[in-house]
This record gives C-alpha cells, structure tokens and sequence, in this order.
C-alpha cells in the first residue's frame, strides 16, 4: 500500500503497537501513538474496543475516522 495523503494520528493500547494492522497504518502514513497509561478504561466519541477478536476490524474503524476528519472527497 502507498502512503495517504489524508492522515490520521491513531492512539492506540500499548498492547496494540506491534499488531501487523496496527504497523500497516504507520507504514501508509498515519501517525500510530501508544497510551502512556490507558488505564482500565477509554471513553472517546472515537474510540473502538479493539482486541485480538475485534482485530479484522481495525480498518473498518479508520476508515469511520476518515471520513468524519474527511467528509468530502477520496478518503482512500
């Protein structure tokens, strides 16, 4: 994949930084930060829950993202 144009800062667990998804979205661009200190738990009007079961769902989330950062235009 190439690197967007259109990028995002993703703050994601700390547990989550070296999922092969989560390095895919650094690799196109997209600025991957981790938690310092998630806690037990994070409340965000853009938070997914995210775990290994919820993993093939890490590029539906960003692309949610993107198109309420983006609304017009290719968000691809």
């Amino acid at each position: 994949m190439g690197r967007t144009p259109k990028p995002l800062r993703i703050y994601v667990h700390p547990s989550m930084v070296e999922w092969v998804e989560v390095q895919a979205l650094a690799a196109q661009g997209h600025v991957v930060q981790a938690l310092a200190d998630p806690g037990d738990l994070i409340l965000s009007p853009t938070a997914w829950k995210m775990d290994q079961d919820h993993r093939k769902y890490v590029n539906l989330a960003v692309s949610a993202a993107r198109r309420q950062k983006y609304p017009k235009g290719d968000v691809t």
